[in-house]
């Protein structure tokens, strides 16, 4: 989850919108190198020797973020968006499914209710505010300033559909589903309701 705090970095950085190609080259050279980290140490997180999908993890979780990033460079937003998503929603449903357990969900017996309802729980506030804090906290943001009513329209949208799609069975690893769902709904809805 802590790869997840580095867009409140980005609140007191002044940074300009679209994203400087200097700064994309930091955020793809960190991503890089967390994603790198993971990948090397990836038998200490992974959930089972059955689960062990590490390439699929591994970009799953930092290839979403930093493709929303290099796509959108003028809507950074989008990108922090698809981070929050998976760091603070799906981090929370596997800490909230072990920790809480308790009944599983009818379409997938892998998973539990209380997982699920963690993923939205903490992930629905957590990608708002991250939506929000990068228009708001940044004065030369491309997007027009947006409301807390917006970015949790976009943040909630992109956080309970990415839990949908975490719960679903599936032989595709779980950060590329919740990352590429993430970044496809917060995209679209931020295309609605703010526009390009």
């Amino acid at each position: 989850m802590c790869p997840g705090l580095l867009p409140m970095v980005l609140w007191f950085v002044p940074h300009a919108d679209p994203l400087s190609p200097v700064l994309r080259g930091i955020m793809a050279a960190v991503v890089l190198v967390l994603g790198g980290a993971i990948f090397v140490r990836y038998r200490k997180i992974e959930r089972s020797r059955a689960d062990f999908n590490r390439a699929g993890a591994v970009f799953g979780y930092a290839g979403s973020v930093l493709l929303t990033l290099l796509l959108f460079p003028a809507h950074a937003e989008l990108g922090l968006t698809v981070l929050a998503v998976l760091a603070f929603g799906d981090g929370s449903a596997t800490l909230g499914g072990k920790a809480i357990g308790g009944a599983k969900l009818p379409w997938n017996h892998e998973k539990t209710v209380s997982g699920l309802v963690s993923f939205m729980i903490v992930g629905i506030p957590v990608a708002s505010a991250f939506y929000w804090g990068e228009v708001y906290f940044n004065p030369e943001s491309a997007s027009p300033p947006v409301g807390w009513s917006t970015a949790l329209l976009c943040g909630g949208s992109a956080t309970v559909a990415a839990a949908i799609a975490e719960s679903i069975p599936s032989r595709i690893n779980d950060n590329i589903r919740v990352g590429v769902t993430a970044a496809v709904v917060v995209v679209a809805v931020h295309a609605v309701t703010v526009g390009f």
